[in-house]
């Protein structure tokens, strides 16, 4: 990315957002686990400071796979529960999809006893087990409230934990006051202030970015591939109308994020083998809104305005806002013909997937109307089978890696059980 398109910083923060999408408690389980994991490595003494705020970027994501595998309204509880499915998976996630691929195995074992783990040869194993004992502090202390104290950690130390992890835990107790902090929040302060020290590049950030579409499959999988689908039609489609590389870019962002907002729809609705009523589409239709909100002072306001306008139409008759032509461009709409189209193309639970026929018949009548901008749906049209097959070829190779993931799932975790 040669224009700087979101700050490292901004970049954490989406992070964020978007796992508050998907379950507001595990989000918030993940920043004090965060928290309290950068501590123990603070009072460690060998660490800089951007190298604890890596760390706490990787511990604000270490319960992904529980989005994918669990039940996650009762995943912090203090009863015993198989963690294993949701490392696997978790662990997987990262190393296929983000830029914590070295540091990914830290989450296939962040639930191991240390008696299992002390002998292994891992760069990051130290790190594993304080990522190990902050995660266990934050179950415990939300779990006894009042009776809570941090040195029960001490009975399992050299079986569960770390002896040394232990150890520091207990001298960032004292020095920080750590879980009076956790209990009256005021520790977000200075958490805010050590992810200060996150410096990514623009490969990592792109990761990342990639990486929260990916996060849209952890709830429906076919939402994966239309986004990607439709990342690689707005590509071509935009080479064809000949854009600027910086229209490219913002519209190949805009593709990629447009749909975030649906982590925050029920499942149930997206995955009904129905016709939905006025009130659950109504209630679909909010995911742009929770999308531009999403993203709003994190990226380019450019990118925000083009994605929160993909289903908008230029005769008035979009939503959310009812947008007309006056107030959007041809950035607007390559998003808005190429997500139609691709969505068309796929069979839903309460249709069919359209044919090319019926869909191009969709765009010249569009075109007639006024629904869609007439130069981009006309572009379209003339080199449709073109755009397709290229962008059917490189979303096919964009989801190999995703698709290794699911594929290899199974046999990572038969080799563990």
């Amino acid at each position: 990315m040669a224009v700087e398109y979101i700050t490292s910083r901004n970049m954490v923060d989406l992070i964020y957002e978007t796992l508050r999408l998907m379950n507001k408690s595990m989000a918030h389980h993940s920043m004090r686990v965060s928290y309290i994991m950068s501590k123990i490595l603070e009072v460690q003494g060998t660490y800089e400071k951007y190298e604890i705020a890596d760390f706490m970027v990787l511990a604000l994501l270490h319960d992904i796979g529980a989005f994918k595998t669990d039940d996650v309204r009762k995943q912090l509880t203090f009863e015993a529960k198989n963690a294993l499915p949701h490392s696997v998976y978790g662990y997987l996630f990262l190393k296929y999809l983000s830029p914590l691929d070295e540091q990914s195995k830290i989450i296939l074992y962040h639930h191991t006893d240390y008696s299992k783990t002390k002998d292994m040869d891992y760069r990051y194993r130290f790190e594993l087990e304080a990522l190990k004992a902050a995660e266990i502090m934050d179950i415990w202390q939300r779990s006894f409230g009042a009776k809570f104290d941090h040195k029960l950690i001490n009975n399992y130390a050299g079986t569960k934990f770390h002896p040394r992890v232990c150890e520091l835990l207990d001298t960032a107790v004292k020095e920080f006051d750590l879980f009076t902090k956790l209990r009256d929040k005021t520790f977000k302060e200075e958490y805010a202030e050590s992810l200060e020290y996150v410096l990514l590049s623009d490969d990592e950030k792109e990761k990342y970015l990639k990486m929260l579409m990916y996060c849209t499959g952890l709830k429906e999988e076919q939402t994966v591939s239309e986004t990607v689908a439709t990342i690689y039609v707005c590509r071509e489609l935009g080479r064809k109308l000949k854009l600027s590389e910086l229209d490219k870019n913002e519209v190949y962002y805009a593709a990629m994020l447009h749909d975030i907002g649906m982590l925050a729809i029920p499942v149930e609705l997206l995955n009904a083998p129905r016709k939905l009523g006025e009130e659950e589409k109504n209630l679909i239709k909010t995911h742009v809104d929770i999308m531009e909100k999403t993203l709003e002072n994190k990226l380019s306001k450019e990118i925000i305005k083009v994605a929160a306008a993909h289903h908008e139409r230029f005769d008035g008759n979009g939503y959310p806002r009812g947008l007309k032509a006056s107030v959007m461009g041809q950035k607007e709409a390559i998003l808005q013909i190429s997500e139609q189209v691709v969505n068309s193309m796929e069979p839903k639970p309460y249709r069919e997937a359209r044919t090319k026929e019926q869909i191009v018949d969709d765009l010249n009548n569009g075109i007639i109307s006024g629904k869609y901008e007439g130069i981009v749906a006309d572009t379209f049209l003339k080199y449709y089978d073109e755009i397709m097959d290229k962008a059917k070829q490189r979303a096919d190779m964009a989801l190999v890696t995703h698709q290794k993931l699911q594929r290899n799932y199974n046999q990572v975790y038969s080799s563990l059980v």
